[in-house]
């Protein structure tokens, strides 16, 4: 823990200690103006120190691997990793003078084939180990179904803890809406928040019977947590995604921090709305984000410093006891993971709004198996990079955490039309209540040119399928993979498909097969998808949004 500012010696040191970025803000009048004074500030009056650790979206990346470092040399280095991980959050805890409080915020158990394969079982021992004291569920943790989610959940140590997650047919909560803590004097509420929109845009049968869209009666709880439970800190474990989480700060200002997660940004500084101090950790645990912040005597946040650590295997052993779970765990799941299937030649990563050499891949695979006009790919966020290479079953699952039977049908143009525009409001509205966090739509066959501040309806500037512009009365062959529990007529979030069937393979066949005819690929980037008005390459979803707003701050990769 700091207490004292850091000379710019320090401050030197610590960045080139891998530590992304550093930010004090002093004095009160500092949040309403947004403005950071120099790091050679200091609060004037006596304060006291409090530790915020935090990690998100681990995505049950259980062991060290490669990660993506625009900018760095190497550009792919190898990260995280549940060891590695638990080995920085001692650190930090150690470094540190005040309370510490450890904050999960969720999607932990989906993201890798023995994930998928033991369904969340191989991350349980090993995120217990990791000591979070809070933890608020992501949208992707009930992926294998309402009973395991709630099984899951009740067999973690940390307080779980949710306001929005209901049961749909009572309305009763499933989680208590915040979690008090108190170390050492200080007394933090954690309010757990999850997506809106996460029981709409799932799978049916993954949130049967739950409901994550209410929020009624969140400002008056706010309230009660100040006023009756006289709470030194409210922070908001978010897991809705940053800009969403900024429109939250807004609206309900009661909250002193929120520590956001979901949409995998690297926040490299703090951004302030009001007087709420927000950050987001990034994801895939090669990254540890810790806040420091000075109280008062009246319990009032006088300074702050957020710093974004790297969770390198250059610069952090692995703790024995957590590395032995992670061992006992993936044991059974090895030789499966480890099968070599394919070879690349180029990179193959997920990073990008607009476009993915990975799903270009995948979609090009789905197409080659099913002779459709148009293959997509539903717009993850999550998945690790793959240096050219080998290819292994693991690799796959790390991009395609799941397997579903492949839907085939035709659309008309008119309707393919409709789908794209839906899909692009949900990625770039200028109103935060519509944003469902994800990337856009992927596809192979189809090219799409659109203007990101065009508006709702009016994004789609031209559409080429098979080369040829779109016409709206054609008919078009599609194939996605199927979301269990959708209606027939749904593939891939389009509504209305006409004479849908399932092809014979599922989705992870289709790839293998792929790769028995292509056992070499090179993917990359083609314009499959790409804005008159934003750059050729957009990292971060939260930066083009908040384009000119205050509290806007340096993303990373940009």
């Amino acid at each position: 823990m700091v207490n004292m500012p850091l000379t710019r010696r320090e401050f030197a040191a610590l960045t080139a200690g891998g530590i992304l970025s550093s930010q004090w803000l002093v004095k009160p009048s500092a949040y309403a103006e947004a403005k950071a004074t120099s790091p050679d500030s200091q609060p004037a009056e006596t304060t006291r120190s409090v530790t915020l650790l935090h990690f998100t979206d681990t995505h049950a990346q259980l062991e060290t691997h490669w990660d993506y470092l625009p900018g760095q040399l190497p550009a792919f280095q190898q990260m995280g990793g549940f060891a590695r991980l638990k080995t920085a959050i001692d650190r930090e805890i150690k470094a540190s003078q005040g309370p510490v409080f450890v904050a999960d915020g969720g999607d932990e158990f989906q993201g890798s084939g023995p994930a998928a394969w033991s369904r969340g079982e191989v991350i349980l021992d090993p995120l217990n180990a990791l000591g979070a004291d809070v933890f608020v569920p992501g949208n992707w943790e009930p992926v294998y179904g309402p009973a395991r989610f709630r099984e899951l959940m009740s067999r973690l140590k940390a307080q779980v803890t949710c306001f929005n997650f209901h049961e749909k047919s009572t309305g009763h909560r499933i989680f208590p809406p915040a979690s008090i803590i108190e170390k050492d004097g200080c007394r933090i509420a954690f309010v757990g928040l999850t997506d809106l929109k996460a029981s709409d845009r799932h799978s049916p049968d993954e949130f049967a019977g739950l409901d994550t869209s209410r929020l009624n009666g969140l400002s008056e709880f706010l309230n009660d947590l100040k006023s009756k439970e006289r709470v030194t800190l409210i922070v908001g474990l978010f897991h809705t995604g940053l800009t969403v989480a900024r429109y939250l700060a807004r609206e309900f200002p009661k909250f002193d921090i929120i520590l956001s997660g979901h949409t995998h940004e690297r926040t490299t500084q703090s951004i302030i709305e009001g007087k709420t101090i927000i950050v987001e950790s990034a994801g895939m645990g090669s990254f540890l984000g810790r806040l420091d912040v000075e109280l008062n005597a009246g319990n009032e946040i006088v300074a702050h410093r957020f710093r974004l650590i790297e969770v390198s295997a250059a610069n952090t052993p692995e703790n024995p006891v957590v590395k032995q779970l992670v061992d006992e765990n993936l044991k059974p799941y090895r030789e499966r993971a480890n099968t070599v299937v394919g070879r690349t030649v180029t990179p193959i990563m997920r990073y990008d709004v607009l476009e993915t050499s990975a799903d270009d891949f995948i979609t090009d695979a789905l197409r080659d198996e099913t002779n459709v006009d148009i293959a997509f790919s539903n717009g993850f966020r999550f998945g690790l990079p793959i240096p050219a290479g080998n290819i292994t079953v693991g690799d796959l699952w790390n991009l395609l955490p799941m397997d579903a039977r492949i839907k085939v049908g035709w659309v008309t143009g008119r309707q393919l039309k409709d789908y794209l525009e839906n899909e692009l409001e949900l990625v770039y509205s200028p109103d935060p209540k519509r944003l469902s966090g994800g990337w856009g739509p992927r596809a192979s066959g189809m090219m799409m040119r659109y203007s990101m501040r065009a508006g709702q309806g009016k994004r789609v500037q031209e559409v080429h399928v098979g080369g040829k512009i779109l016409d709206e009365t054609e008919r078009y062959t599609v194939a996605s993979c199927e979301r269990s529990g959708e209606p027939l007529d749904v593939i891939c979030r389009i509504r209305g498909v006409h004479d849908v069937t399932f092809a014979p393979q599922t989705i992870h066949q289709a790839l293998i097969t792929y790769f028995q005819k292509h056992p070499v690929i090179s993917p990359s980037r083609e314009g499959r998808a790409y804005a008159d008005d934003l750059a050729p390459v957009v990292f971060s979803q939260d930066s083009i949004l908040s384009e000119g707003q205050r509290g806007s701050y340096q993303a990373w990769g940009m």
